[in-house]
């Protein structure tokens, strides 16, 4: 298929309508309870203003709660999912929040080079056929010297065991938060070689969610680190996180 199509096909979009109508129940009440949300917002503390995008915003939740912490920012959400735009428009109505929603591909984006001051995209990377196709999409899009914040799962840890038992008993892999109708295999030297070879300047990565091992009848937070308080042990441990956060810019032509 010519990467200029999108690339995910009525089937998928159907089926994510179906998962985000059963998630929506499941929603906590702040973003910040994710680590990945929670890492993204420190990296936007420090900007005060521009036009963001989100892709893969979901059901609008971080969308909506960000805009109130932003009000300078011109906020737009965009997925795949019809149903979760129709669930993300809700809410924005519901709190009054000055967020704009559309449904599109993450592979296909609907805008003009050069059009967003910041690009947000937590946990999407890894449910898009073509990675690399998104990643040159967010470079695309994105301004020069426009700023990328993006999160994805790294299973460069215990998580390696709940890939292995899927493939042994021919079943399709749960992250723990449901089957998804596609989940990639990603590592986080993985992620940073996409983002890279679509142009993009990788300036900083962090690490969260340490988990060690999963056995069988036993509970995996009982098995997790979420967090460390020394910096050499966070240093250490960081290859081994399983939500990676990574930030960086569009350089600027010269």
């Amino acid at each position: 298929m010519n990467d200029k199509q999108i690339l995910s096909d009525d089937s998928s979009r159907t089926d994510y309508d179906e998962w985000h109508e059963h998630m929506v129940c499941a929603e906590t009440k702040s973003p910040l309870d994710y680590p990945w949300y929670e890492s993204v917002y420190r990296g936007l503390r420090p900007i005060s203003t521009g036009r963001l995008l989100e892709v893969g915003c979901g059901r609008g939740q971080f969308a909506v709660w960000l805009s109130k912490q932003k009000p300078n920012f011109e906020i737009t959400g965009l997925d795949f999912s019809e149903a979760a735009i129709n669930l993300a428009t809700q809410r924005a109505m519901a709190e009054r929040a000055g967020v704009t929603f559309m449904q599109g591909d993450a592979q296909a984006l609907p805008y003009a080079d050069d059009s967003f001051d910041i690009i947000v995209s937590c946990e999407c990377l890894e449910h898009v056929p073509s990675p690399s196709q998104m990643a040159r999409e967010i470079a695309r899009v994105l301004k020069p010297g426009g700023r990328f914040l993006l999160t994805t799962e790294n299973y460069f840890n215990g998580m390696l065991l709940a890939w292995l038992m899927s493939w042994v008993r021919g079943q399709s892999f749960n992250s723990g938060s449901g089957v998804q109708p596609r989940e990639n295999f990603f590592v986080f030297w993985m992620v940073s070689g996409y983002l890279r070879k679509a142009g993009l300047i990788v300036a900083q990565t962090e690490a969260s969610h340490y988990q060690w091992l999963l056995l069988p009848r036993v509970d995996p937070a009982r098995l997790c680190t979420q967090h460390f308080d020394s910096p050499l042990a966070k240093r250490l441990a960081k290859p081994f996180g399983r939500h990676f956060t990574f930030i960086g810019r569009k350089p600027i032509a010269h």
